[in-house]
């Protein structure tokens, strides 16, 4: 009996022996399908992320420039005038050229003006600017 019980397990762990360990080609295969499916994602998902941060850093300058606008408005270096109307410059800030125009409009006080700036990135202004600023503005007369 235990003659045969030690032949057994001999017989077994030649068997186990002989077995192979590792993967096989088609293991190996789904393995990297998987990963590459993964790492597609990894890589969109930076892509979408560089076009955001370009995106959110020309809207921050944009909005530099209309304050800028604004605030030259309100100090006086930029007369508006003493009817409405509109005027179109350009700002270069930060080595890029920046189109802007401002709008006057009178108010129900007529020492008080609203002032929009609306800042575009191109000189074709018929489309949407990247960003339109609102403020008030004494004015004396």
């Amino acid at each position: 009996m235990v003659a045969s019980l030690v032949i057994r397990c001999l017989n077994h762990a030649n068997l186990i022996k002989n077995k192979q360990i590792g993967l096989t080609l088609i293991e190996v295969l789904i393995a990297l399908a998987i990963i590459s499916i993964a790492m597609t994602a990894v890589i969109k998902s930076a892509s979408q992320n560089i076009n955001a941060t370009g995106y959110l850093q020309n809207k921050t300058l944009a909005m530099l420039v209309g304050q800028q606008v604004i605030n030259e408005t309100r100090v006086g270096l930029l007369k508006i005038g003493n009817s409405s109307g509109n005027q179109k410059l350009t700002t270069k800030m930060l080595g890029q050229e920046w189109y802007w125009q401002l709008e006057a409009e009178e108010t129900p006080n007529k020492h008080i003006k609203k002032i929009t700036v609306k800042v575009f990135a191109d000189e074709n202004e018929e489309g949407s600017p990247i960003i339109t600023l609102e403020s008030y503005v004494y004015h004396a007369e």
